[in-house]
This record gives structure tokens, sequence and C-alpha cells, in this order.
């Protein structure tokens, strides 16, 4: 009987401890998709931090090298919009098949880094070609890092 008990009390410990908390860390940036850093490909041209009232972006650190941008549509103009998804929207518009270009890949500054937490090897936002999905107040995209 001792010896179902310290078993089952190993079994514990071991369950116990080996449940991972997943902890997503999130900020909230500007981002901008044209400015005097950008060289004028597609894509996206910084994010800068701010605090939440005038951030129009949310990022999250998804821990599987990946970010998840959640870009608030109230925020950002027509012509960023347009950036964003290559054409300018409207209620006939199908928006389940639209794409985010990076052309180039995205160094992310030290700052961004830290608020995400993210692994120290990865340093930029890769280019690819990323799908969009649109809702009536948001566009969300996740990027890969590298």
């Amino acid at each position: 009987m001792k010896k179902i008990i310290h078993i089952a009390m190993l079994c514990l410990t071991t369950i116990a401890f080996s449940q991972e908390k997943t902890v997503r860390q999130t900020i909230f940036v500007n981002t901008s998709w044209e400015g005097k850093r950008c060289n004028g490909s597609n894509g996206l041209c910084y994010i800068s931090s701010t605090n939440k009232a005038q951030a129009n972006t949310q990022i999250t650190y998804n821990k599987e090298n990946t970010i998840t941008l959640i870009i608030d549509r109230t925020k950002i103009t027509k012509e960023e919009e347009y950036k964003i998804v290559g054409q300018h929207l409207t209620a006939t518009s199908k928006v389940n098949e639209l794409t985010f270009i990076m052309e180039e890949d995205l160094t992310l500054e030290a700052e961004t880094k830290t608020g995400l937490k993210t692994a120290n090897h990865l340093t930029k936002i890769a280019k690819g070609n990323y799908p969009v999905v649109i809702t009536k107040e948001t566009f969300t995209i996740t990027l890969r890092l590298e």
C-alpha cells in the first residue's frame, strides 16, 4: 500500500511540474506602411511604441516564432488599408482571399523585442505573403519571425 501511495505522489508531482503555462505577451504600438524609414516597397515600414489609447495595432508574440498584428481599422487611413491588402475595400470585396505582402524583412527594434519578450535569436519579421483576416473593425495578420 505504501508503494502505491509513493507512486501516486510521484505521478502527481510529475504531472504538476510538466504543465506548461503558455503566456502570450501583448503590446500596443503604432504601425506604419509609409514614412521616412520605408524604402517604398510593400510591407510594414516601422513599429513604434506608444500608449494603449494612441495605438493603432496590438501585437502578440505567439511563442511559435510568430507574432499576430491586430490592426484597428478606425485608427488607420484608407490609403494605409490599401497598402495592407492591395486594394480599396468595398462592401462587395472578396475579403477572404486577401494577402499582405512583405517585400523586405523588417528588423525589430530593441524596445519592441523587449516588450514582446521574444527569443533572442528572433530579430526580424520575415518577408513573405501572409493571409489577412478582415472584420469590420480589424485586420489580423500573423507574421513569421526569424
